[in-house]
């Protein structure tokens, strides 16, 4: 090969050669100078979903508290009237035992009673007997029905005896007893004194029966206690 050739050679390889350097020496820096991007971070899976709930299982109710309306607000009339009657001292709802009614109540009365009997001592007719009716004031006291009023005694030897008479009797029980006395048309005195269980009695009186004399007499009766009636079913739960 001839000098003339490796000098051609030369100045062509030397130029080629110097632009590949500059190509490569370029990339590296450019590989050194951009920081490599970071390695993406995992994502941490979704936590998984809790079992469902068994078919046959309901959610526990929330619980009224306090200030909840629906725990306040009654849930019919009955209530509100329970409410009503519990809140005001003194008023009690229509349908409350009569014990715990009776502490405070007093109402009218009216009692409805006769009897048949004999008399005793100078007394020439034996067979006696008697319709009253009494009207007046009624107290109640739990268990206790105390009964006070006027009666008209209309008997077989007087027209008519004007008087007081006091009834008390036990509710639960159903005894009771009765006292009083009063003065005839004519007018004599009489006395009397009476006890018995429900609507049956006992009655002794002492009085005088005019031209047939006076002295004792017994009476079996029966009593229709109308106000104590009236007001039971008042009060009836």
């Amino acid at each position: 090969m001839t000098r003339r050739t490796l000098s051609f050679r030369f100045r062509f390889l030397a130029p080629t050669a110097l632009a590949a350097s500059l190509v490569v020496a370029t990339g590296v820096a450019s590989a050194q100078s951009t920081p490599a991007a970071p390695a993406a971070q995992s994502t941490p899976a979704a936590p998984a979903p809790a079992p469902a709930a068994q078919s046959g299982a309901q959610p526990a109710p929330a619980q009224a508290g306090a200030g909840d309306p629906a725990q306040a607000t009654p849930t019919n009339e009955k209530d509100a009237k329970s409410e009503s009657a519990s809140s005001t001292p003194g008023v009690k709802e229509r349908g409350e035992s009569l014990d715990s009614l009776g502490a405070h109540a007093v109402t009218w009365d009216a009692n409805l009673e006769g009897g048949f009997g004999r008399a005793f001592g100078d007394i020439h007719a034996r067979t006696v007997s008697f319709g009253r009716l009494r009207g007046g004031i009624l107290w109640v006291h739990g268990q206790w029905f105390t009964s006070v009023g006027a009666f008209y005694d209309l008997s077989n030897f007087t027209p008519g005896t004007f008087g007081i008479q006091v009834e008390q009797m036990h509710l639960t029980s159903g005894f009771w007893i009765q006292a009083g006395g009063g003065i005839d048309v004519e007018p004599r005195a009489m006395g009397m004194l009476s006890v018995g269980w429900s609507v049956i009695g006992v009655e002794a009186q002492y009085r005088s029966y005019g031209d047939a004399g006076i002295g004792p007499a017994v009476f079996g009766k029966l009593r229709i206690p109308i106000g104590v009636i009236g007001f039971a079913l008042a009060n009836r739960k």
